[in-house]
C-alpha cells in the first residue's frame, strides 16, 4: 500500500463527485463537495470526513471513505436528496485513477440524522473502494 494510492483515489473520487450533475444539482454549481479546503461553506455541503485504507495482501488495497453532508433550510429530505446524488455518482463514476486501477468501488452504509443544534441535518455516507497498482 501507498500513500499514493490513497492521494490518487481520493482526488478521482472528488473530480467524479464535483462533475457529476445530479451532486451539482444537490449542492450547487461549483459542487460544495470538500475535502476539508474551506472552513465556512455554504449549505448544503459535503466534506469527507475519514479515509480509511488497509492492504489487503493481495497487492490491492481497500478503502473506505465517509463523506458528511450538513443540510440546514431544506431539513431532512435535502440531506437524504444529497446522499442519494452521491451514491448516484459513486455507482456511475468513470474511474480515472492517476497510477492504479479501481477494482470495484460501492456505498456501503448510508444515514441521516438531525444534528444536535437542532437546526441542522446531517447524512454519512460511506463508500467502499479497492484499487490496484496500474500494470
Amino acid at each position: 500500500m501507498s500513500a499514493r494510492a490513497e492521494v490518487a483515489v481520493q482526488a478521482a473520487l472528488m473530480a467524479g463527485l464535483r462533475a457529476d450533475a445530479g451532486v451539482v444539482t444537490a449542492f450547487g454549481d461549483p459542487a460544495r463537495v470538500y475535502d476539508d479546503e474551506t472552513r465556512a461553506p455554504a449549505f448544503p455541503f459535503a466534506r469527507i470526513e475519514r479515509h480509511e485504507s488497509v492492504p489487503t495482501g493481495t497487492g490491492d488495497t481497500e478503502h473506505k471513505i465517509s463523506i458528511a453532508v450538513t443540510s440546514r433550510e431544506g431539513g431532512l429530505m435535502e440531506a437524504k436528496d444529497a446522499l442519494s446524488a452521491i451514491r448516484s455518482a459513486v455507482e456511475g463514476l468513470s474511474w480515472n485513477v492517476a497510477g492504479h486501477h479501481v477494482v470495484m468501488a460501492h456505498v456501503i452504509y448510508a444515514d441521516t440524522m438531525r444534528a444536535s443544534d437542532g437546526e441542522r441535518y446531517r447524512g454519512l455516507i460511506r463508500i467502499r473502494i479497492i484499487s490496484e497498482e496500474a500494470a
